[in-house]
């Protein structure tokens, strides 16, 4: 073999060498980039997941403490009910009209217990003691009366409420009159608890919204243990009145909070902020969430949706900027 022959060939080797040292290169980089890809895919599924649980959590959290403080409420409002039965315990059960309405002053309900609408005191009248009843009102009350008519054998008549003026109408009204208001009377003088009525509108309420009436019972003397001892001893029950919408406005305001409430009890709705008419509304929340609440003798369903306000104030680009900064 000629030495220009010679070297031919070994130009032709070293070109081969250098090509397959090309291509050995070219399949490293492939690995370098498909593994920086996984890496990158990774730490943006790991961050993403890591966003998504927080924003989670706080949702929950959001949840709990909206249905947390509307229970907590209604228990500072069964403590102002078992105050005024002490009250009416240390005046031996002869307080009057004038006497209750100190007391419901002393008690400053509209600042103290904001969302309720008074309190007021229900009287046990058998059918034998209704115009005796009749006569002693209308000796500092002249125009008081007892309605409507019913047929049930007993009256459970609102005997005296405060704030007077705002709920003129209930004066009077019978409890027994409807099938809500008596169940729920019935069950607490039963029980000796406090104890919530299903949904209904209250007389005073213009507006004809949704509301409850919560009782305490008293008795002649303390300490029944048998159902039969407690309503041969029933005397009344102390009660406030409530519109849920304004309820729920002393709770907790919108704008303090990112999620929206709808309260329903037997599919009945009592309150409710998820819809087109509210302006933070969101159509398509991130997170529902529904809760169920016994209340006092009641089942209440809460159902919770994130609002617009949830949304922007937990929007984060980790995840994205950590996407495309690995794929730059």
């Amino acid at each position: 073999m000629s030495y220009k022959h010679a070297n031919k060939l070994e130009a032709v080797l070293e070109e081969k060498q250098r090509i397959e040292k090309a291509g050995r290169l070219r399949w490293f980089h492939w690995l370098i980039v498909l593994s920086s890809l996984a890496l990158t895919l990774g730490a943006w599924s790991i961050s993403k997941d890591q966003v998504q649980a927080k924003v989670k959590n706080q949702f929950e959290r959001e949840a709990q403490q909206v249905v947390a403080l509307t229970i907590e409420r209604i228990h500072k409002y069964e403590d102002a009910l078992w105050a005024g039965v002490a009250a009416i315990h240390s005046q031996s059960y002869s307080l009057d009209h004038n006497e209750w309405r100190n007391y419901a002053k002393a008690l400053r309900i509209e600042k103290k217990y904001p969302g309720i609408n008074g309190i007021g005191v229900i009287l046990h009248v058998e059918p034998d003691e209704v115009e005796s009843y009749l006569a002693e009102q209308r000796a500092i009350r002249p125009d008081f009366k007892i309605h409507p008519p019913h047929t049930q054998k007993e009256l459970l008549p609102i005997t005296y409420i405060e704030p007077e003026d705002m709920n003129a109408a209930a004066v009077g009204l019978d409890m027994a009159h409807e099938t809500n208001r008596y169940t729920a009377a019935k069950r607490s003088r039963d029980t000796g608890l406090a104890q919530i009525t299903g949904p209904i509108t209250l007389v005073q309420d213009a507006q004809k919204t949704p509301g409850f009436l919560f009782y305490a019972p008293y008795y002649e003397i303390e300490g029944q243990q048998t159902v039969q001892e407690r309503r041969e001893k029933f005397v009344g029950l102390i009660y406030a009145p409530f519109i849920v919408k304004n309820l729920m406005q002393g709770t907790l305001s919108t704008e303090q909070r990112h999620v929206g409430v709808q309260i329903t009890d037997d599919n009945v709705v009592l309150f409710n902020e998820n819809h087109t008419g509210e302006v933070d509304f969101d159509p398509d929340p991130l997170y529902v969430k529904t809760i169920d609440v016994e209340m006092y003798g009641r089942d209440w369903t809460f159902e919770i949706w994130s609002k617009h306000s949830f949304r922007n104030a937990n929007t984060s680009n980790k995840p994205s900027i950590i996407l495309i900064g690995g794929l730059i």
